[in-house]
């Protein structure tokens, strides 16, 4: 068992916080913790070889991929593989990822 401070792991590259294989000393799963502001844009999505399931811990937001927008609010959660989408905050949101690889490659 390993105890993590989410806020000790921030990527600047994806601003957001991630424990990882770094972490874990493994390959298989990933946990992502994230904040946007209101008005804020995120790219999004899970990679080719990995599956991520996003729920909202408040605000709301819209989906967007493919001309197609869907909104997600406070609570609720949304399945994604090999998906792109762009994250638009409509308020101020929190998030959180739990992502898996579900092929074997290399970051």
């Amino acid at each position: 068992m390993k105890i993590f401070a989410i806020r000790d792991f921030y990527q600047k590259e994806y601003q957001e916080y991630i424990i990882g294989s770094r972490e874990i000393e493994r390959h298989s799963v990933y946990f992502v913790y994230g904040e946007v502001p209101v008005n804020g844009i995120r790219e999004m999505g899970a990679p080719e070889g990995h599956e991520e399931i996003l729920f909202l811990l408040s605000g709301e937001a819209v989906l967007g991929s493919g001309g197609v927008k869907t909104q997600l609010v406070k609570e609720q959660a949304v399945f994604m593989a090999n998906e792109p989408f762009t994250f638009t905050a409509l308020t101020e949101c929190r998030y959180v990822v739990a992502g898996a690889h579900t092929m074997t490659h290399h970051h």
